[in-house]
């Protein structure tokens, strides 16, 4: 009969443990998984990773802050982007709309003139009264979506408030990247950059 050699014995002790223990102490296998599976979910969210962004097709542009896109049920929706604010060019009220909207809506179309794909980060509230989705558009699917270069790069409603085309604007209880966009307007507007060149920009909103 042949003898076992050294590493054969020690892998049949091996398995003979596991075994009873499987056995006899089973809870210990299963506390030792969960707490593994606690500690890599708490590591998770700390760092900001697995944003799990919604992926949509981009349909087109309604205005400077409103586009429509579809869903993977193939229903078009339209996104409203909060925590910022741009000129009204659509509104049924025609004294609304004005030349700084239309030039705010031309903006959008073409930065997302090439796009197919956006990704929509939600916050508190995921819709509005008038049954628009409320989100954070990303032209990327970034993980972390509270990285600030992250958000200067690849945020469509970051971008659009610091090359000048809107404002940003505090809707409660939606606010999770307000700080960001506060500062990127306040950069535009001390550097009259896009539309805060012009006079009747500024004076809309003082009004």
């Amino acid at each position: 009969m042949k003898l076992l050699n050294k590493r054969t014995k020690q892998k049949l002790v091996v398995i003979a443990l596991t075994i009873i223990i499987g056995i006899v102490a089973p809870e210990l296998i299963t506390t030792n998984v969960n707490t593994n599976t606690n500690l890599s979910s708490s590591a998770s969210n700390e760092t900001g990773d697995n944003a799990n962004l919604d992926s949509v097709k981009f349909i087109r542009t309604v205005d400077g802050d409103t586009i429509i896109v579809e869903d993977s049920n193939g229903e078009q929706k339209r996104v409203r982007m909060i925590g910022i604010d741009t000129p009204e060019s659509v509104a049924k009220e025609a004294e609304r709309n004005n030349e700084y909207g239309v030039m705010a809506s031309d903006y959008t179309k073409q930065l997302l003139s090439n796009t197919d794909t956006l990704y929509l980060e939600y916050d508190v509230d995921d819709d509005d009264q008038y049954d628009r989705i409320l989100a954070y558009v990303w032209l990327k699917d970034v993980d972390d979506t509270f990285n600030e270069e992250n958000i200067k790069n690849s945020m469509v409603n970051a971008i659009i408030v610091e090359n000048g085309y809107g404002i940003a604007k505090r809707y409660e209880p939606t606010v999770a990247h307000d700080s960001v966009f506060q500062k990127l307007m306040n950069v535009a507007e001390s550097n009259d950059i896009g539309l805060w060149r012009y006079e009747g920009f500024r004076d809309l909103w003082n009004n």
